[in-house]
């Protein structure tokens, strides 16, 4: 599993959270709601989980994703409702949006590292 390249598809989740804000479309709710539905759940909930399962990194990048998938969420609802000013503020630095994406960031580092160590 190739963890940069899965945090890299989540920074693209907003890339296009910010272009459907600043073209007013709406956005798939149930998909990014969803920890499920991406590359990346797909492999937590599959491959990962049984490899994984009880190990303390991957305990949190499941965590961390999940918590990123909700705030994702929140964000498409606010511009689902047309509330552009809420999702506008919701995406910038600091909000819990933007905490959520740093945290997976920071999880899928740690479980790159946890799977290297271990395949040393």
């Amino acid at each position: 599993m190739d963890f940069q390249e899965h945090a890299h598809n989540h920074h693209h989740i907003r890339e296009a959270l910010v272009a459907a804000l600043s073209e007013r479309q709406p956005i798939d709710l149930a998909a990014l709601r969803s920890d499920r539905h991406c590359p990346t759940g797909c492999w937590i909930h599959g491959e990962g989980a049984r490899r994984w399962a009880g190990n303390h990194a991957f305990l949190g990048l499941l965590e961390n994703h999940r918590a990123f998938h909700q705030q994702a969420g929140l964000v498409a609802d606010q511009i689902n409702r047309g509330q552009w000013s809420e999702a506008q503020k919701s995406l910038r630095n600091g909000s819990p949006f933007a905490l959520a994406l740093s945290d997976l960031a920071a999880a899928l580092r740690r479980m790159r590292a946890t799977a290297e160590s271990l395949a040393a």
